[in-house]
């Protein structure tokens, strides 16, 4: 358990949801500064209020150049509520969940894969709620489409220069929407090996590294530490 985490206390019957806070800190803002902390009082103040406990807060720290990659806090928080250990995710905004639209598909699928509950005080959402589970899976859809319109003017630009195209398109996004959905590069190697699916380079199996390579991913050269 977290240094900061507290233990669950029984409070009534609707004390028994277990609640996780996400933040994501983007330069140039900091921990301390008074937005960041005003957000994680308001995920506070809504699980007290609902008497959930609200087990940690984790946080993705940006450092100078760009989004950390791979969010660990958020993957981290996924792998907590697929584990059972809570079963409820609390953002004060949408948005920092993910920096484009694109990417929110992939996140909501896992969530709702986990069978776990989540809430965005801004836009106000639950999809513990017939509404919000409804706006969920329309924000997953739009997710979706954008991901594919992204994919297909990425491939009509390659065509028209003339540049080949190794990876075929839907393997490409399906590799892209199981690492999004928190998953390790070995979890969608296994995966894809489980599933037949042939290595781009003709290999007899999918590796983390040829993964890795299929979505361009690198491998950042330093952390910034998690708050």
């Amino acid at each position: 358990m977290h240094a900061n985490e507290r233990a669950p206390s029984a409070r009534g019957p609707d004390a028994r949801i277990l609640a996780l806070g996400y933040q994501s800190v983007r330069a140039p803002a900091r921990v301390t500064d008074l937005q960041v902390r005003c957000q994680a009082d308001a995920i506070d103040d809504y699980c007290h209020r609902k008497e959930w406990d609200l087990l940690t807060l984790l946080r993705d720290v940006e450092g100078g150049n760009g989004r950390v990659a791979g969010q660990p806090a958020l993957s981290n928080a996924i792998d907590r509520l697929r584990r059972g250990e809570a079963s409820c995710l609390v953002v004060a905004e949408l948005r920092q969940l993910c920096p484009s639209v694109a990417e929110l598909g992939g996140i909501l699928e896992a969530l709702k894969h986990a069978d776990v509950r989540f809430v965005s005080l801004e836009p106000r959402f639950d999809t513990g709620t017939l509404l919000g589970g409804a706006i969920a899976r329309m924000l997953t859809n739009v997710s979706d489409w954008e991901r594919a319109r992204r994919a297909d003017m990425t491939a009509a630009a390659r065509s028209k220069a003339g540049a080949p195209s190794a990876i075929p398109l839907d393997l490409r996004r399906r590799i892209v929407q199981m690492r999004n959905a928190g998953m390790t590069l070995q979890a969608i190697a296994d995966q894809l090996n489980e599933d037949g699916v042939p290595t781009v380079r003709g290999g007899a199996r999918w590796r983390p590294s040829s993964v890795q390579a299929t979505v361009g991913y690198k491998r950042p050269r330093h952390r910034p530490p998690e708050a």
